[in-house]
């Protein structure tokens, strides 16, 4: 009888998805945007900083503080298009590693034989999938997150492996149903290039993505808020100079392909991202907090116990998203 597989005390695997930061630059829209043209000048989009007086709004807080003025906020860090500019583009690469399911680090043999032998027998089947609901996201433009409320128009450039610009109209995709689009030429292109990269053994494949959104003269933009732990104080992220989203956080979006966590009695309302236990730290929530967490799944895997495909799904993706994974009982 096989003896059962535990998880090792020392598991990792190596990311799959490497994204860079997202610049962010103020231009003017143009009709030719939306057919792959780009011809305007950009230009970065500087942190400034708001001085003003603001009022006590805190829950709790007492009567005689109430009509204080409040200083804690009047020193925050700001972003905006450009008076005369009505368009925000953000521009990052997205590149896709293969050989997946070898673990980076792992001091059980048979673990690691176990996983390695799952993945290389489910994986081309699996990624078909995951690469179509990566490349949805980028589409979408998800990854713009708040910049994508409320704006005009979407425009969506993807230039693959240095070979032509795909075009996409951001509002073509929902965010909350990956069924709608499976027929899309356009974007089997682009998950056809991220299944290449994720499916090699030694290779890889790039994106060049550009997002054009179309909001107002000099509205508010928002890049990435930088962990701020001692201090109230708003802190933007910028690199040179130019506000920027960082790279996690374009990952998190992009990773936002996880709607497996419901049941048939409770189906999932929306997808969240890719975690092992389902966190978003958001709503405060766990989707996945046991029986369906990465490790039971993972470890019903690798002992041949029956998982369904989706729940695989689940599994290959936190590999691609990677982490450390070791563990105690």
């Amino acid at each position: 009888m096989k003896d059962n597989i535990e998880l090792p005390n020392m598991l990792a695997f190596e990311r799959k998805i490497e994204v860079s930061d997202g610049l962010m630059m103020s231009g003017n829209w143009t009709s030719s945007l939306l057919s792959g043209a780009d011809e305007n000048t950009w230009q970065n989009i500087a942190i400034t900083q708001r001085k003003n007086r603001s009022t006590q709004s805190a829950y709790g807080i007492s009567d005689e503080d109430k009509s204080k003025p409040n200083p804690v906020s009047s020193d925050n860090d700001d972003a905006n298009l450009y008076p005369q500019h009505d368009t925000l583009k953000i521009t990052f690469t997205a590149r896709m590693i293969g050989d997946l399911g070898n673990p980076f680090g792992c001091n059980d043999p048979v673990f690691s034989s176990a996983i390695k032998d799952k993945v290389n027998t489910y994986k081309e089947e699996g990624l078909r999938e995951l690469a179509y609901r990566y490349a949805y996201n980028l589409a979408s433009g998800r990854f713009l997150w708040r910049n994508r409320v409320g704006a005009e128009f979407i425009s969506i450039q993807i230039r693959v492996n240095n070979g032509e610009v795909i075009v996409f109209d951001g509002y073509d995709f929902s965010l909350k149903d990956f069924s709608m689009q499976r027929d899309n030429q356009d974007l089997a292109k682009v998950s056809s290039a991220i299944f290449d990269g994720l499916n090699s053994d030694d290779s890889f494949s790039c994106l060049n993505v550009n997002a054009y959104v179309k909001l107002a003269k000099g509205q508010h933009v928002f890049p990435s808020q930088e962990m701020n732990m001692q201090e109230k104080k708003k802190v933007l992220f910028k690199l040179n100079d130019c506000a920027a989203l960082h790279s996690v956080k374009l990952g998190n979006a992009i990773r936002t392909i996880d709607d497996w966590y419901g049941s048939e009695k409770e189906p999932a309302e929306f997808p969240i991202a890719v975690e092992p236990f389902g966190a978003v730290t958001q709503r405060g929530q766990a989707y996945r907090k046991t029986k369906i967490d990465l490790y039971s799944l993972m470890l019903n895997w690798v002992n041949d116990k029956d998982i369904s495909s989706d729940q695989q799904n689940f599994v290959l993706a936190n590999l691609i998203r990677g982490g450390v994974f070791g563990g105690k009982n």
